[in-house]
């Protein structure tokens, strides 16, 4: 293929378009892996597929008792995996925890992680997405 040929222009025609689709999709889909993580990894319970599912929407709330772990447990494996862990920080700060959990878990200190959030939340806010 070169940037020439038909299918590159039609491939980011389709990116452009729907992107925001795949944003909302990968979201969903990373907090539904965190969500499974969670359980397994760190608190070590088993759950049946309908109180996962109740767990994934209740997170999604922000009214679980498990959204802040959950949201950190999001963040970290977003981080290892090289993508963009900021809306996951932003959603366990929302949540209650502190920037030194925020750090903690992502390898970087209180200050860090603050310089890394604080634009993030800023830029929501300006937008009016917070």
């Amino acid at each position: 293929m070169t940037a020439t040929d038909p299918t590159v222009a039609l491939i980011q025609a389709a990116a452009q378009r729907e992107s925001g689709s795949f944003a909302s999709k990968m979201a969903d889909s990373s907090l539904a892996a965190a969500v499974d993580v969670w359980l397994r990894r760190v608190a070590r319970r088993k759950a049946t597929p309908a109180q996962r599912a109740r767990l994934v929407k209740a997170v999604e709330r922000a009214s679980s008792a498990e959204t802040k772990a959950v949201q950190l447990t999001r963040a970290a494996l977003l981080r290892a995996a090289g993508l963009d862990e900021r809306p996951a920080a932003a959603a366990a700060i929302a949540a209650g925890a502190t920037y030194t959990e925020v750090g903690a878990v992502l390898g970087m200190t209180q200050q860090g992680a603050s310089a890394r959030i604080r634009p993030y939340l800023a830029a929501r806010a300006s937008e009016g997405r917070l």
